[in-house]
């Protein structure tokens, strides 16, 4: 009797912290992305600043940065953009999108937007001059069909920025090869433009609407 006490028990507790995991699931790995993403060590490794350059974002853009995580390519990006112009903060975890609200209040920034996304589709809300996505395509499950979503969410000569790995990739990485990715991009409409290899493990890879 005992044995199935303590083993009804242990099922509770397990149950319990299982259900637990569930709820806190977003805001643990928010704590993580915003402490991860905003660390010296990977913005000094980025180049953040040579990115931006390298993106030639212009006064008055619309931009997606699909996966923005902490929003620090939002936050530099609606700088250059300007007052003209505006960012969409696309995440699918809304604890990291909170987070980003709550941070460009502070900071007194206004052309940011935060968009809830889903797994399967950037929800881009408007064509956009700009898509960027960084270190996110590699999550995403079906990647062809998710680039075809970005390229309806991009204007005519409208353009996507991939950032990606070549080598070192993070776990549970959906691995894939640049000629893969252009070719993707070539399915959605779009050509390759440049690829950038500035970023250490990682491509910058700029495609345009044909």
């Amino acid at each position: 009797m005992k044995y199935i006490i303590l083993v009804v028990i242990l099922a509770i507790v397990i149950l319990v912290a299982m259900l637990s995991l569930t709820v806190y699931r977003d805001r643990i790995k928010a704590t993580f992305y915003i402490d991860h993403m905003e660390r010296e060590e990977r913005t000094s490794r980025m180049h953040i600043d040579r990115i931006l350059d390298t993106l030639n974002i212009r006064k008055g853009d619309k931009i997606a940065d699909v996966g923005a995580g902490s929003g620090l390519f939002s936050r530099k990006m609606a700088e250059r953009a300007g007052s003209g112009g505006k960012v969409y903060a696309i995440d699918i975890n809304p604890d990291l999108l909170s987070h980003i609200e709550r941070d460009i209040a502070a900071r007194g920034i206004g052309n940011i937007q935060t968009v809830l996304s889903v797994e399967s589709d950037p929800k881009i809300p408007e064509p956009v001059d700009l898509v960027f996505i960084c270190d996110t395509l590699h999550y995403v499950d079906k990647q062809p069909e998710f680039v075809k979503k970005m390229s309806a969410g991009t204007r005519a000569s409208g353009r996507i920025a991939v950032i990606s790995f070549f080598k070192n990739w993070p776990p549970m990485s959906k691995k894939f090869t640049a000629e893969e990715l252009t070719s993707w991009m070539k399915a959605a409409g779009l050509i390759l433009e440049g690829r950038h290899d500035f970023i250490q493990d990682e491509f910058l890879m700029i495609f345009r609407k044909k």
